[in-house]
């Protein structure tokens, strides 16, 4: 018997359980501005419906006062009135007359109650010890017996009554004398007879206004709600489309700050953040990925031993030809433009092939390569530049607009890395040997010419076609040096 109703739990139990899991999984996938709704609305809703449910509850029962209040005391005189005739009606019982003089008064004071035109009254009627009505606004009642019951009723009736029925409202007051020896003698009862529906009506319509007032007024306090969570949770909204715009890599996008408080705070500080990551973007065009790498593993502020290091690298030198040419027939802005097509042309194909622009000077390009086949890839990458100039020249040409041509020189050796420069300005670079005979092979180069040191063969993997070329004698060096010029127009050997 017992274990239907452990089972029984534990399923309800679990049913529980799986409501409460799904209701908090709905909630929690709701919008901000619908949560914030559904919870102050439903708090103004329940506290406004508590206060309107109690209001009203205090005026029904206020109302209902007041209406028995005023039938209490039209009764009370009617009682008052004919208590005295009720009272020599029974002591002329013997007398007819008299009796009916007594009756005739009792019945005017009836008819008078219901001439007062008292709203609701539909009847007022007296009935006497025996259960006989005496007097009654209907004349067709009067001298009627009331049913037993009734007439068992009104002898118990101790005090005024108010007695509801379906359609009616009755309101009973039994009248009482004090006999000879001073006991109450139960002399009849008088009654009045409302309209259910006359006497609640002003309290419907009283109702009636304060549920319109209060649905207004909630519907006002919502829709006030949804105002305001709409206007806090827009600044959360272009805050999440700052961040998926940041994601998306756009450091454009700017948050409008709607509000001055936290919210509106952090929507400034996240455009002073985009701000800061857009100079940071424009800096970085100034500085080489050697220096970038060295910051971002903190090479840059370590000491200055730790920092510097030995190692193999490969140094890329082109340089325009006719500069200083150029610069009395062009005006400034022209040269810089000129200048700037064909250095954006080199540096790409050198980051196109794992190299890395350390520097510009003036119209000059150093670039570093490092890694697995680094002589082959600076070569490569020189003969990429001579073609894509020439082939951007001729369509140059076609046009009638200036071209340039550079002279390339190419080295392989071993160079110190590291942070060069002063306490307050710093340069993350290559200095040595490597670095000065490749800048000057590529001053020596002529238009179109790629040179590299026979030396540097040794690091190669693949065969070029090329043509030797005299020695030369560098400053610094006791040995003449021997180059080589590489023919960029044939395909390479192999």
């Amino acid at each position: 018997m017992l274990k239907p109703v452990v089972t029984a739990f534990g399923q309800l139990l679990k049913f529980y359980s799986t409501v409460k899991e799904s209701a908090k999984w709905w909630f929690a996938s709701l919008r901000i501005r619908t949560k914030f709704v559904v919870v102050v609305g439903l708090l103004v809703i329940a506290l406004i419906g508590s206060l309107s449910y109690t209001f009203l509850k205090n005026l029904n029962n206020a109302l209902h006062e007041r209406v028995a209040e005023t039938c209490e005391l039209s009764l009370r005189h009617l009682t008052q009135t004919i208590k005295d005739d009720l009272v020599l009606h029974y002591n002329t019982e013997l007398v007819p007359n008299e009796q009916s003089q007594h009756l005739g008064f009792i019945k005017e004071a009836v008819f008078k109650v219901n001439r007062e035109d008292m709203e609701g009254l539909e009847y007022a009627f007296v009935v006497d010890r025996y259960g006989k009505i005496i007097a009654h606004t209907d004349m067709d009642q009067i001298n009627q017996q009331v049913s037993y019951a009734d007439s068992l009723t009104f002898r118990r009736l101790e005090e005024q009554t108010l007695v509801t029925g379906r359609n009616t409202i009755r309101l009973l007051h039994p009248i009482y004398a004090k006999n000879a020896a001073g006991e109450d003698v139960f002399l009849g009862v008088a009654a009045l007879g409302f309209s259910r529906q006359v006497i609640t009506a002003p309290i419907r319509k009283v109702s009636s206004s304060i549920i319109s007032i209060m649905l207004f007024a909630t519907l006002f306090t919502v829709l006030l709600v949804l105002l305001m969570a709409r206007r806090m949770t827009r600044q959360i909204e272009v805050l999440s489309e700052g961040v998926r715009r940041l994601e998306e890599g756009s450091l454009k996008h700017r948050i409008p700050v709607l509000s001055n408080d936290e919210l509106g705070q952090f929507a400034t500080e996240f455009n002073s953040m985009l701000h800061a990551m857009r100079e940071k973007k424009h800096m970085q065009k100034f500085l080489s990925k050697f220096t970038m790498r060295a910051i971002q593993d903190g090479s840059l502020l370590s000491s200055l031993p730790k920092s510097i290091n030995r190692r193999k690298v490969t140094l890329l030198f082109s340089d325009i030809r006719r500069f200083s040419e150029l610069t009395e027939k062009l005006a400034p802005e022209q040269i810089v433009e000129l200048i700037n097509v064909y250095l954006d042309v080199q540096a790409t194909i050198i980051e196109k092939n794992g190299g890395v622009v350390d520097k510009f000077i003036g119209d000059e390009v150093m670039a570093i390569f490092d890694g697995t086949d680094q002589s082959d890839i600076a070569l490569q990458t020189a003969i990429e530049i001579q073609r894509t100039i020439q082939k951007l020249n001729r369509k140059r040409l076609k046009h009638g607009q200036t071209i340039l041509t550079v002279g390339v020189g190419v080295h392989t050796g071993f160079a110190v890395m590291g942070n060069m420069g002063s306490q307050n300005r710093m340069d993350y670079t290559v200095i040595g040997d490597v670095v000065n005979l490749a800048r000057y092979l590529c001053a020596i180069a002529k238009p179109g010419q790629i040179l590299a040191p026979t030396q540097m063969t040794r690091y190669l993997t693949k065969e070029y076609t090329t043509k030797p070329l005299s020695s030369v004698r560098v400053k610094g060096r006791k040995s003449p040096v021997e180059l080589f010029e590489i023919e960029y127009e044939h395909a390479l050997a192999s």
